[in-house]
């Protein structure tokens, strides 16, 4: 773990309406949870309960992506989100800084591939 943060979120499916989560992130493993090989620079993220494959639109300051579930966790007690170091620099997220940010609604058409 790297990076503690608040993020906004959104997901384009499985959650009916946004809030933030406390999000961490990690650059190590081999193979997530739904069996795919990590790619530590992908836009990626591991979430305790989402179903694999669910897209969340993060926004941090003037940053947005998209993000799909892969990975389970993060397991330690009131961290909601883990993301891959690859979200996590897109993001421009600082080490050691707790940010509250503005949720977004995305665009379905406009989706960062």
């Amino acid at each position: 773990m790297k990076v503690l943060t608040l993020l906004s979120l959104m997901a384009i499916s499985n959650i009916a309406e946004a809030r933030s989560m406390l999000t961490s992130w990690y650059d190590h493993g081999k193979i997530t949870a739904n069996g795919e090989k990590f790619n530590p620079d992908g836009l990626t993220a591991a979430h305790k309960t989402l179903p694999f494959g669910t897209k969340l639109r993060l926004r941090y300051k003037d940053r947005q992506i998209t993000v799909r579930i892969n990975d389970r966790g993060p397991f330690i007690k009131g961290r909601d989100l883990d993301l891959a170091r690859g979200a996590a620099m897109r993001l421009r997220l600082k080490l050691d800084h707790v940010e509250v940010v503005k949720v977004i609604k995305p665009k379905l058409d406009k989706l960062e591939k």
